[in-house]
């Protein structure tokens, strides 16, 4: 990634934030799906998946950097620490090159449709997350799903095409259930977090969303306690938990996050015999 920001960004000043940006992953997730699910299909031009896998994390990069800067989240992270104007050309130059990397890559006219479609469906999903859309469960999924299932079917999508040339709709089925259950068992750490935007923001998240049924007295007092405070303090946090546990939040959001599980796991042996790829998939899950 390091050496296509010093092909690319010839800028010294941007071309040195990007590098700082850059330095500041400490995971490569998409990266790995992309050259599992090219390895798995075939695939044996190393440099093609490793230009292809690049482009990618600087692509969830940038979304990374804009989603915090529009959360105003991560507020250790170089970026948020960056004048916010340098910070959003920096982002969108950052996207620009990724698109400009992954789209060199393959000729076929649906690899980039489906780039573009994914990145698109992402950006929809956020600015429904933004404006506060969800008003039931089932669009905060349908939300979270084209939020976050569509840039993980992205990676997992664009590295099977590009190993046998070939769309597979089961790839991008089961990638949107990994996408879901991800982002689900993320939300749910970050009900616990020391500064919880979705709290302060009075996000519709699944489990605000949950609570508005108001199941019993837990549910009612939690979902007051959601709507007058913006934190939760550590001296609350056991006693949160156990209004989580009371209301019923932990049991739905453990279910919901199962249920994305279990749907990955049957489309996903509609593959067949893949053992490394759905291993390496699964170690993932398992470790959240």
């Amino acid at each position: 990634m390091h050496d296509l920001l010093n092909i690319h960004i010839a800028n010294y000043d941007l071309n040195q934030v990007l590098h700082c940006f850059v330095e500041a992953k400490n995971h490569f997730y998409f990266c790995e799906l992309a050259f599992y699910h090219y390895k798995s299909f075939g695939g044996t031009d190393i440099q093609a998946i490793e230009t292809l896998a690049a482009g990618i994390e600087l692509l969830i990069l940038s979304f990374d950097i804009f989603d915090d800067l529009e959360d105003e989240d991560s507020l250790e992270a170089p970026w948020m620490k960056t004048n916010h104007s340098v910070a959003l050309n920096a982002a969108t130059a950052l996207y620009t090159l990724s698109i400009k990397i992954i789209s060199s890559i393959s000729n076929e006219p649906l690899f980039f449709q489906k780039l573009m479609e994914y990145t698109l469906q992402s950006m929809q999903g956020q600015h429904d997350d933004l404006t506060n859309q969800p008003s039931t469960e089932d669009e905060c999924l349908d939300m979270i799903k084209r939020k976050s299932g569509s840039l993980t079917a992205l990676p997992c999508v664009l590295g099977t095409m590009l190993a046998n040339g070939e769309f597979n709709l089961t790839v991008e089925s089961y990638a949107y259930q990994l996408g879901i259950a991800s982002q689900i068992e993320n939300d749910y750490k970050a009900l616990f977090s020391d500064s919880n935007s979705d709290i302060s923001k009075k996000k519709r998240t699944l489990a605000y969303l949950y609570l508005t049924r108001k199941f019993n007295q837990a549910s009612i007092n939690l979902l007051k306690k959601f709507e007058t405070e913006d934190k939760i303090s550590n001296q609350e946090i056991q006693c949160y938990k156990a209004e989580l546990q009371a209301a019923g939040v932990t049991q739905y959001m453990h279910v919901m996050h199962q249920l994305a599980i279990q749907k990955f796991k049957k489309e996903m042996a509609k593959l067949g015999e893949r053992k490394e790829l759905a291993d390496f998939i699964l170690s993932r899950l398992e470790g959240e």
